[in-house]
């Protein structure tokens, strides 16, 4: 970063709520969202990320309001830290400021739906205030966006217990008192603002909406979300957990197959054998598998709460979870006159997700400490 455009020493109104654009391959639409801007904020932070001279003309349209802060990156090094870098200048230049708004450089974001979410941060100061579009009746919003949004927002309802109706908007109002947490999140392109959510959910900070017009320029072609890439990196914390689980699964189910078939082939078609063999297979793969889960999981839902207290409870979690795939197992293998291999998977596949909401909510469930907002 080379820095600031303009030597300002003004350190903000205390109160004041501070306007920050991170910036690549802009087009006309943010020059004329920064000039609506100045008549509504007294500080305009631009990140310029890496834009190169191609685009020097608009941000000097920018620059020539003396509201507006220009920061510049050499490269481009993603929004994430884009939006890293605009926190640590208002951090050290409006210590004062109450607090921040975000705003897309394409154009999306209305300066009257802007000043919504401020008004609604203003009425609760320390929380995190989303401009969120309707994506289940406007049909005007592109299907990659739509698609990608409501797939998102399900899978945190039900990963990580948020209800967000728009998990990807660019709009958003932070209270300048958790900015230096904000600094040190994983994340340095699209999946910084995923990261976010997660860490202001962990710390207990307040989450509010506000709706917002859905405005898209060309179909949205000037985004640079790639759905692939940046994808993939906002989805990571819901891979964790699949790969835990299906490492967990495929441990217990091979222990399963190995201990029932060495029981067979060991022990013969003793009456006792038959009649426990699943109970015995059962338990001991759950025995390996669960151990292996456990200490993952703790890292996962990165619980603050010691072995001592989450360990009972994953245990009893563990026991009724065991028992039950036992019983339903074995009562289905005696209907279905064998075929274990396929019925098992199939069974623990449905106790995997009820396994996976009692954990969040209750196994590793935050301490008073997270709930309190630290």
């Amino acid at each position: 970063m080379t820095g600031a455009s303009t030597e300002q020493t003004d350190i903000g109104n205390t109160g004041e709520i501070i306007a920050l654009i991170p910036a690549y391959a802009p087009e006309q639409s943010m020059a004329d969202l920064i000039r609506e801007l100045t008549a509504e904020f007294s500080h305009i932070v631009v990140v310029d990320d890496g834009c190169g001279e191609a685009y020097a003309g608009i941000f000097a349209q920018a620059a020539a309001f003396p509201q507006v802060h220009i920061l510049k990156h050499e490269e481009n090094k993603g929004k994430g830290r884009a939006l890293k870098t605009g926190f640590a200048y208002i951090l050290e230049h409006f210590p004062k400021a109450l607090g921040v708004v975000t705003l897309d450089a394409d154009g999306q974001h209305t300066v009257k739906d802007t000043l919504c979410c401020c008004e609604a941060f203003r009425r609760q100061p320390g929380s995190i205030v989303f401009g969120c579009r309707d994506f289940a009746s406007d049909h005007q919003i592109p299907a990659r966006s739509r698609f990608g949004n409501r797939l998102t927002s399900r899978l945190m309802k039900f990963f990580c217990d948020i209800s967000l109706s728009d998990t990807q908007t660019g709009l958003r109002v932070h209270a300048l008192s958790y900015l230096p947490e904000l600094l040190k999140v994983e994340g340095e392109r699209y999946e910084y603002e995923m990261n976010v959510i997660f860490y202001l959910k962990e710390i207990g900070v307040p989450f509010a909406e506000v709706p917002i017009e859905v405005i898209y320029l060309n179909n949205n072609e000037s985004s640079h979300f790639n759905p692939i890439v940046d994808s993939f990196k906002i989805y990571k914390v819901f891979f964790k957990f699949c790969i835990s689980s299906f490492g967990s699964a495929i441990l217990d189910y091979l222990i399963f197959l190995l201990v029932s078939g060495g029981l067979l082939r060991f022990l013969g078609a003793d009456a006792a054998v038959m009649l426990y063999r699943i109970e015995i297979s059962t338990v001991i793969a759950r025995v390996c598998s669960g151990l292996f889960n456990y200490h993952f999981n703790r890292h996962i839902f990165r619980s603050r709460e010691g072995v001592s207290s989450s360990g009972p409870r994953y245990l009893l979690l563990w026991v009724i979870q065991m028992t039950i795939s036992a019983l339903l197992v074995k009562n289905l293998v005696l209907l279905a006159g064998g075929k274990e291999w396929l019925i098992k998977p199939l069974v623990d596949t449905l106790l995997f997700f009820i396994s996976y909401k009692v954990q969040q909510l209750w196994v590793f469930r935050k301490g008073k400490e997270a709930s309190s907002g630290r």
